[in-house]
């Protein structure tokens, strides 16, 4: 079977009008998987996917959707939970007569939920997250998690006690055993630097992969290094304000820092995640249409960030 052109160009825009009816939400949806996943890469992998899921599922959808935010709050919550389905039996919904889920949540253990919050377990933590940080009604975030509101309340219960007996939260920055060396990176950031095209490609396998996160996909050494690949784009075409790559360490992962000048200040522009295979680079990562991504990387090393939005814009 062969797919033309036309086609490809008909789904792309569908692809790119989603993108656009979605911006509003995609702050908050990224706060909720962040939340959920507890890094920030498992957190973007979760949008992108609760993303690319309900467009699908747009085409099998007659009725208007009446609450998108808490409709991808769905998705996302039962892609996560899915991910921990039949690993940890469902406790029991039954609440105590002590207490109930609608006892108001003090506001210390509110203001700490979205850190504190790592350490439940998956339904514990989308309840919280859903009704104590993002203010859901407890009818909306039985919407949300497609089930009861006694299921709600029942987990509710159960995560605000594990937060108020937790004296002090998980760390979610845990460190990345694998991941790309030093030395491989610091080859691409200094031939990235020179705007050598050929030398950086020359460091990767034959069938690399880069991907620019949300929007394409390239394959192969041979295409990844073309004229008007993405990174000949990167460095020849919009790279106007382009200053320099950098490698740094975060959690104990290996990744290079874009630095763009905006406004008169350099500032981190994308952010690109490698990976790495006897000795050779497997393929990475543009995280340059990530917005939240990006600030709360930049945030991290104490530097600022600049917003791409979530495509290109002609």
């Amino acid at each position: 079977m062969q797919i033309s052109r036309d086609f490809t160009d008909q789904i792309r825009k569908a692809w790119h009008e989603f993108i656009d009816r979605t911006e509003s939400v995609r702050p908050e949806l990224y706060r909720y998987c962040r939340g959920l996943t507890g890094t920030i890469w498992d957190a973007e992998d979760l949008v992108q996917e609760t993303l690319v899921r309900t467009f699908v599922r747009f085409a099998e959808i007659h009725d208007p959707i009446e609450n998108p935010r808490a409709y991808l709050f769905r998705v996302a919550s039962n892609l996560w939970i899915d991910r921990f389905r039949g690993v940890r039996k469902t406790e029991t919904n039954v609440v105590p007569e002590t207490e109930t889920a609608d006892t108001p949540f003090p506001r210390e253990l509110r203001d700490a939920a979205s850190h504190l919050v790592s350490s439940l377990p998956p339904q514990e933590r989308a309840a919280v997250l859903l009704k104590d940080v993002f203010d859901l009604t407890l009818e909306e975030a039985a919407l949300a998690l497609e089930t009861s509101v006694g299921a709600v309340k029942a987990a509710l219960h159960r995560g605000r006690k594990r937060l108020s007996d937790s004296k002090a939260g998980s760390d979610s920055k845990t460190r990345n055993a694998g991941g790309p060396s030093a030395a491989l990176l610091d080859r691409f950031v200094e031939r990235f630097n020179a705007r050598d095209l050929n030398g950086m490609v020359a460091l990767m396998l034959e069938d690399a992969t880069v991907e620019i996160v949300g929007l394409s996909l390239e394959h192969g050494q041979e295409v990844i290094g073309r004229k008007g690949g993405s990174l000949y784009h990167t460095l020849f075409v919009d790279a106007d304000d382009l200053r320099q790559a950098e490698r740094r360490e975060l959690v104990g992962e290996q990744i290079v820092l874009l630095f763009y000048c905006n406004e008169g200040k350099d500032r981190v522009g994308d952010v690109l995640r490698f990976g790495e295979h006897d000795g050779r680079i497997t393929g990475f990562r543009y995280y340059y249409f990530c917005p939240e991504t990006l600030a709360e990387v930049a945030q991290e090393f104490g530097l600022a960030a600049r917003s791409n939005g979530y495509r290109y814009k002609l």
